[in-house]
């Protein structure tokens, strides 16, 4: 990427930043075409490098441009947006709808099929700030040009695909995550925990944000919790899809917040066991979401009683006592926690004695 802003050629806002792309000629009609939704007149924040992309054909070159745009976009918003690899459209109200997923789960078959209804924002990204604004990354959507040759895909304005303009602002009013597989259950609520451990795969750079679980499992509150789409094909239910807008919320998961305490961390001294360094934790009723690193683990039973009670480091022995104080007297107590222990070691979440 370069920063050079001096070779404007097109500029795009993707997730309200905006990226030049020096691209000249035939390029340039071609790429002003399909990023139609995005085009802006703003100076640009930074320019995709196009160096690279010479002798590429048209399919791959313009393909290679989207990626490039939206890494720069990507990095532009690190540390302050909330980034999930996921599409979305939203109604006339501004009411949000993302459908998270891998590449692969049918992320653009499903906004292709939304976006006959609903504004599109996105098939791609969809980037979040902390009131739940979605920024629009109204890309080319890549689209098979020929059923015979499914790797070869076109790179297709929204425009030419007449896929619904979306209102000028948004705001996330419900998630789905999408499940493609031979289960045709159609929308069933996931839990928030479980939620939190799905969509944080999908994202980037989260760890780079101050409380990180917190932000997620405050979206997922105030989103009205969670749905996975378990179905074969998208269109036998995207009139469910579209009508979570208007249904009921879920019942708000309560839970509570843990952020990092460095009291926690201490050396207990000898044969003691403490958590390891975490970034960010949400407790619910009996899961437990805790950030290592950039790792997400979602702790259950008697893992997220023991997680709590190294509030400060302490021996087996007293994690034992805990447990019994917790759960109630068992015969197997102490090889239960031993157990439990070595999974939580294992998972990275604590440190044994040294």
């Amino acid at each position: 990427m370069s920063d050079d802003g001096q070779t404007r050629g097109l500029v795009v806002d993707a997730m309200g930043v905006p990226i030049g792309i020096p691209a000249t000629g035939d390029a340039a009609e071609r790429l002003a075409r399909q990023w139609s939704r995005a085009l802006t007149h703003l100076p640009p924040a930074s320019s995709v490098d196009l160096d690279q992309l010479a002798g590429l054909d048209d399919h791959a070159h313009d393909y290679a441009v989207t990626t490039r745009v939206t890494l720069a976009a990507l990095t532009a918003t690190a540390g302050r947006r909330v980034n999930v690899h996921a599409g979305a459209v939203a109604d006339p109200a501004g009411r949000a709808l993302a459908v998270v997923g891998p590449s692969g789960a049918g992320k653009t078959t499903a906004i292709l099929r939304l976006a006959r209804d609903l504004g599109y924002l996105s098939d791609e990204t969809v980037s979040l700030d902390h009131r739940l604004g979605v920024h629009a990354h109204a890309k080319p959507l890549s689209v098979v040009a020929d059923p015979g040759s499914p790797r070869t895909k076109d790179s297709v304005s929204p425009d030419d695909l007449g896929l619904v303009v979306a209102p000028t602002s948004a705001r996330l009013h419900r998630i789905v995550v999408l499940q493609r597989g031979d289960d045709d259950a159609g929308l069933v609520p996931l839990p928030a925990a479980r939620a939190i451990a799905t969509i944080v795969a999908q994202t980037s750079s989260l760890v780079h944000l101050d409380h990180p679980m917190l932000r997620l499992a405050s979206a997922i509150e105030e989103c009205g919790g969670v749905w996975a789409l378990h179905y074969r094909e998208f269109d036998d239910w995207a009139d469910d899809v579209v009508g979570l807008l208007d249904r009921a919320p879920q019942p708000a998961a309560p839970y509570v917040h843990h952020p990092r305490d460095r009291a926690s961390l201490v050396d207990g001294g000898p044969g003691t066991w403490s958590r390891t360094g975490w970034k960010d934790a949400v407790e619910y009723a009996d899961e437990l979401v805790v950030m290592v690193d950039d790792q997400v683990r979602v702790l259950a039973g008697l893992g997220v009683g023991l997680w709590l009670s190294l509030d400060q480091p302490r021996t087996e022995a007293e994690l034992v006592e805990a447990s019994r104080e917790r759960w109630g007297e068992h015969p197997d107590a102490p090889a239960l926690v031993a157990d439990a222990l070595a999974v939580l070691a294992a998972q990275g979440v604590v440190r044994g004695p040294a």
